[in-house]
């Protein structure tokens, strides 16, 4: 099933991935020379009925088995065959090195940059045929970004990192008597406003209705113009709640705030 060729100054760490397939998949469906070998027999000779009955070839790539002529053989061998459909090659990096430029349309396992428990994860994965893939976490497309210029000042930035948006009502949500603050936009010449009441979520499952200030802008909010502007007091000081995105009148959500 598997076949693991190496030069013999990277023993220790090949060993260290060895012992693990093994536990997974048995001795007996890996052909590694420190257990397949016997006294007395042919090396050359292994090595053949290795690469005949094996069907995945992982080949450690690295500095040192880049220069190894008795490695070179092994992988030389078992591209061909994977070129024929016979066997899958599979390079593992171990090192700051770079593959034989016949092997760079080939996708490798970066064990030296991702690790060993992870390398020995898509290991498995290969041999089993599975697909490793890992959903990446999801990434927040509307961003704020604010800057304190004073008690009675905040400068703010709404911006989409990703995509477009269409939806682009925004409630600027203080905790200062709907008469005592205002939301002054930077470079919007049509925009719908309106003051009242939004509701905000809180970590422990309240709700409450808090003072608000609704901007509509009359376009797209895309990832090359934001949305700039300044919220202001003049009574007493800000006490700035969060700015969030109206989706509709029962859908609301809270925008991550990043503090400059």
């Amino acid at each position: 099933m598997i076949f693991i060729s190496y030069n013999h100054k990277d023993q220790q760490l090949v060993d260290m991935v060895a012992r693990q397939l093994e536990i997974t998949f048995g001795k007996n469906n890996i052909f590694y020379d420190r257990w397949s070998m016997q006294p007395g027999d042919s090396i050359i000779g292994k090595m053949n009925e290795g690469l005949e009955k094996y069907t995945t070839f992982f080949y450690f790539l690295s500095t040192n088995s880049l220069e190894s002529n008795m490695v070179t053989r092994e992988w030389q061998s078992a591209l061909m065959s994977s070129v024929n459909g016979g066997l899958k090659f599979v390079p593992i990096r171990l090192d700051d090195c770079n593959p034989r430029a016949i092997m760079k349309d080939l996708l490798y396992i970066d064990l030296y940059g991702i690790g060993i428990d992870e390398a020995i994860l898509q290991m498995k994965a290969v041999v089993n045929q599975e697909n490793n893939y890992k959903p990446m976490e999801d990434k927040e497309n509307l961003v704020v970004t604010l800057h304190k210029k004073s008690d009675f000042e905040i400068e703010f930035e709404i911006r989409a990192t990703m995509f477009s948006v269409q939806s682009v009502d925004f409630a600027f949500v203080c905790n200062n008597s709907i008469d005592d603050f205002e939301v002054i936009p930077f470079d919007e010449h049509i925009i719908y406003t309106r003051s009242g009441e939004a509701f905000k979520d809180y970590p422990n499952g309240e709700r409450k209705y808090i003072n608000a200030i609704i901007k509509t802008l009359q376009r797209v909010l895309t990832p090359t113009k934001s949305f700039r502007g300044v919220l202001k007091s003049q009574k007493s000081p800000l006490n700035f709640e969060g700015i969030i995105h109206v989706l509709s009148e029962t859908d609301v959500k809270e925008l991550k705030i990043i503090w400059e």
